[in-house]
């Protein structure tokens, strides 16, 4: 039985959440926010504590047991997307957060995986039109300078992903992929296997609905994948499950979040994982939790960010191949 302890480190007492976007029109506001909440966290209000070196939202968010990165996304109106890589060390309670380096490509709405000793970002958009990206990125931990490799590609091109790591492989899930003439949102569940640094991954199975804007935690012994936004279906709360290692098939739903939500957040602790933000008709600041290994029923509304934002980044400093094997 893992227990929520001091005893791993610094960084895993604690989810931090990252940046994010609310309003509409000449009402849009892009945050440079960083919430944190002490695990386990089951009532309150997460605190502000920082700030990103500049305000954005559909940034993906890595981790070492050390460090949290915050790399990429789209930084105020025009679309503007940037290749920034911040980075704060754990346990982080007051200040802004440093930009260490960039992306070899500016991008927004990518997924990111973590191994022990690196940080991969895949995939996103760098604007709108056809522009979209296949391409994977490696950092090695700890990182705080220069710019980041491109190492390999996904399956395909496409922005709006999720990720998941096991200990031994990541898993880049669902996405869109629009334009003039398509619009495309997908299923897929691409893996590759850790240190990756050549190569195309491998699409292994699907979700049990194609989406996008979705969030994904992690235990030791499965990936979860929640929410999200289909193009025919609406908001989802649906909360897809599939065990590691996951190598053909298609996901199983499992449960349902508090209510629907797309372009949340996830945290996860090494008992709970936590689903933050993100919205529906309106931008949401909820938090909701579900304990591992989570297989039916629905997830618990336990509190709230410090203000109501969507397509936000999640980090924290919990590390699946030390800590849970």
């Amino acid at each position: 039985m893992h227990t929520e302890s001091a005893q791993y480190g610094p960084g895993s007492n604690y989810g931090y959440v990252c940046g994010g976007y609310s309003g509409d029109g000449n009402k849009a506001s892009w945050y440079s926010t960083i919430d944190r909440f002490q695990f386990p966290f089951d009532s309150g209000t997460a605190n502000q504590v920082g700030n990103l070196s500049r305000r954005r939202r559909g940034a993906s968010a890595n981790n070492s047991s050390v460090h949290g990165y915050v790399c990429g996304g789209e930084s105020g109106y025009n679309d503007t997307t940037v290749s920034t890589i911040d980075h704060f060390q754990f346990p982080f309670d007051s200040g802004t957060a440093n930009k260490v380096g960039n992306l070899s490509k500016r991008r927004s709405a990518s997924a990111a995986n973590n191994s022990s000793t690196h940080g991969y970002v895949c995939g996103g958009d760098y604007g709108y039109h056809d522009n979209y990206l296949f391409s994977i990125d490696r950092f090695q931990f700890p990182f705080d300078s220069g710019t980041t490799s491109y190492v390999g590609n996904l399956s395909g091109s496409r922005s709006d992903l999720s990720a998941n790591n096991s200990s031994t492989q990541g898993y880049v899930c669902g996405g869109f992929k629009g334009g003039y003439q398509i619009l495309d949102v997908y299923s897929t569940i691409d893996r590759f296997q850790f240190p990756f640094d050549s190569g195309t991954a491998n699409q292994v199975g699907n979700l049990s609905v194609s989406r996008e804007w979705l969030s994904a935690n992690n235990s030791s012994t499965h990936g979860y994948v929640c929410g999200g936004y289909n193009h025919y279906n609406g908001t989802l709360s649906t909360i897809d499950r599939f065990q590691f290692p996951f190598d053909s098939g298609t996901s199983f739903q499992m449960g349902n979040l508090s209510g629907n939500s797309s372009g949340a957040s996830a945290n996860n602790s090494s008992v709970h994982g936590y689903v933050c933000g993100g919205g529906s008709d309106n931008f949401s600041s909820t938090i909701d939790r579900f304990q591992f290994s989570f297989d039916n029923g629905i997830t618990s509304y336990v509190g709230n960010l410090s203000g109501s934002r969507d397509t936000l980044s999640a980090t924290d400093g919990v590390d699946f191949v030390t800590m849970l094997l």
